[in-house]
């Protein structure tokens, strides 16, 4: 991500900087004044802004459309702000399992080139008040959480300063990593106690993908592997990165217990 620069959803709190943004630069569909900008925002239409110490930069509207993922009404305000921007629907679109990603754009314009530059390819044409618009498609690279593999072992090592020489041997039993990709961007393990108890080791993951809630899923896997080895309960210890994730891992009903967040074995968990 550019230094000084951060994407976040956008809030009805932001409708009037929005609206302002839109001003500038006129896009068919885009909020004509605050009070839409709120009302589109309050009524489920995601949109993403880029914030640099001077206010919002960029915007960006996205949607996921019967699992292919759209982007629209991208206007920025500074260098790289756009880029951005896609990219952080790229990251949004990788969370929901999404591997397609399109948007639209002049036939032979500049933002057809611009998007060709991110990896955006031409997939088909629409036509829109006369003007010829080509579809412009990019493959995502696959976000899954799999079992630990040899070609893992050195960003395991990087991730969590354990020797990689028994991971170059082949699977370790529990190690899981979350993987953009053949590229492994995240590490948890977990091992089953005399207890019944799937102790699961804290998940890690590389910088460039905190802040996602991608932690929890991993969690979800490692525990799900413990159950199916006879754990009866999963815990892990609450971190600081965990407990910024209380309220979404309350929803996949690991509660906090002391220091430890801990999730009883039930029937949809097995099912997962």
């Amino acid at each position: 991500m550019t230094p000084g620069l951060a994407t976040r959803a956008a809030t009805a709190d932001d409708a009037p900087a929005l609206a302002a943004l839109y001003a500038l630069h006129p896009l068919p569909g885009a909020p004509r004044d605050a009070a839409e900008a709120a009302t589109m925002v309050q009524t489920g239409q995601a949109f993403l802004v880029a914030e640099d110490a001077d206010g919002i930069a960029g915007a960006v509207r996205w949607r996921d459309e019967e699992g292919v993922g759209w982007f629209d009404l991208l206007v920025s305000l500074e260098p790289w702000a756009g880029r951005e921007l896609v990219r952080a629907v790229e990251r949004r679109a990788q969370d929901r399992g999404l591997r397609l990603l399109r948007c639209r754009a002049p036939e032979g314009s500049g933002l057809a080139g611009y998007f060709g530059r991110m990896g955006y390819l031409p997939v088909g044409r629409d036509r829109a008040e006369g003007e010829v618009l080509l579809v412009l498609e990019r493959r995502l690279p696959l976000l899954t959480v799999r079992e630990q593999r040899r070609e893992d072992a050195d960003a395991i090592a990087a991730l969590t300063g354990e020797d990689p020489w028994p991971f170059a041997q082949g699977a370790r039993p529990g190690w899981f990593v979350l993987a953009d990709g053949e590229k492994a961007a995240g590490v948890v393990a977990a091992k089953v106690g005399r207890s019944g108890t799937g102790e699961i080791r804290p998940p890690v993951v590389a910088p460039g993908y905190r802040g996602r809630g991608l932690e929890g899923w991993m969690l979800e896997r490692a525990c799900t592997w413990a159950a199916t080895h006879g754990a009866v309960r999963c815990a892990v210890a609450a971190t600081p990165e965990l407990l910024a994730l209380r309220r979404e891992l309350e929803d996949r009903r690991w509660f906090l217990e002391g220091d430890r967040f801990v999730r009883e074995v039930t029937p949809d968990l097995l099912a997962t």
